[in-house]
């Protein structure tokens, strides 16, 4: 099998993450925590290509901990001459988080992006909601073949005059994922978009399958704790023999839980690995939700290789 060559598009934020009793951790987010979870679960098998603009002030940091990843091309990532994104996340007892953006990096170009849209799939994470414009994402989808997959995440958020981020999706949501063949959102975001409760399993069911009317193939919608969903298009499901559109793949129990960031993005990485290893979707879901369980018992990125080198595909 040849490497499996994946461009990660998004930013790269300084995480301060203030638990409940004071603690704090101070770490890198982002789609960091994509990369890395693609680099140690793929090994030597996959080539990721990062493209993000990264601040003067952390530019050094974030580069030599890359540098020591093998199958890492740093190309993508380039120095700006301002401080880079810095994300507070205060996390309350029920695990709820509220977010406090400063700084902002300028949004990627389409000149920064085009020499890496000959991967086979180009993740597009929104971190803070700004990573690159409508206008951009949609010349991305004009002049690759790759399939997008893409993490609605922060394009779901707005944010106040003191940094404080809130829903509020855009009006023009839907053009954004048109672009795409595969989207992720947790189910706070799809409520966003549905700007509705969706209570019941049926709810939530059938906008999922609206948003598959928009164009993408496949909606992934990440539970917590309870797992995810998978809501598959009509070609897809003659593909792979399904005859459902919805499948709810339980999640895995947490031993030892410390923190939840990130576990979205390492769910992206874990799902994309697996199904280039076993293209078996139902395996990769599975897969998925297991990664994004592990990353819950630590906090931060420093700890990723340990935890996930160890980590078997399943075959």
């Amino acid at each position: 099998m040849d490497k499996f060559e994946i461009s990660v598009i998004g930013t790269i934020n300084k995480d301060t993450i203030i638990f409940p009793n004071g603690k704090k951790t101070e770490s890198f987010g982002g789609i960091l925590y994509n990369i890395l979870a693609l680099s140690y679960l793929g090994g030597e098998d996959v080539k990721i290509y990062p493209v993000c603009n990264l601040g003067y002030d952390v530019y050094n940091q974030v580069t030599s901990r890359l540098k020591n990843c093998d199958n890492v091309d740093l190309r993508g990532v380039k120095k700006v001459n301002c401080k880079n994104n810095h994300a507070f996340l205060l996390i309350n007892q029920k695990n709820q988080k509220e977010e406090i953006l400063t700084n902002r990096v300028p949004p990627l170009s389409f000149s920064q992006i085009k020499p890496f849209l000959k991967a086979e799939v180009i993740l597009v994470n929104f971190i803070s909601g700004f990573d690159l414009s409508l206008v951009t994402l949609k010349k991305i989808r004009k002049n690759t073949d790759a399939l997008i997959f893409m993490d609605i995440h922060s394009l779901t958020l707005g944010v106040g005059d003191s940094g404080k981020r809130f829903f509020k999706a855009p009006k023009n949501w839907r053009e954004w994922i048109k672009q795409a063949d595969i989207v992720q959102m947790s189910l706070p975001e799809l409520k966003e978009l549905a700007k509705r409760n969706l209570k019941s399993y049926q709810e939530i069911k059938e906008f999922g399958e609206y948003i598959l009317s928009l164009g993408p193939k496949t909606v992934l919608i990440t539970l917590g704790e309870k797992g995810s969903l998978l809501i598959l298009g009509d070609k897809v499901r003659r593909f792979v023999r399904q005859r459902r559109i919805c499948l709810w793949q339980k999640g895995s129990k947490v031993q030892r839980f410390k923190d939840a960031t990130g576990c979205g993005d390492v769910f992206s990485a874990g799902f994309l690995v697996c199904y280039r290893h076993t293209k078996n979707l139902i395996k990769s879901v599975n897969f998925a939700n297991y990664v994004a369980a592990q990353k819950c018992k630590i906090s931060g990125v420093e700890a990723m290789k340990k935890l996930f080198s160890r980590i078997a595909i399943p075959v």
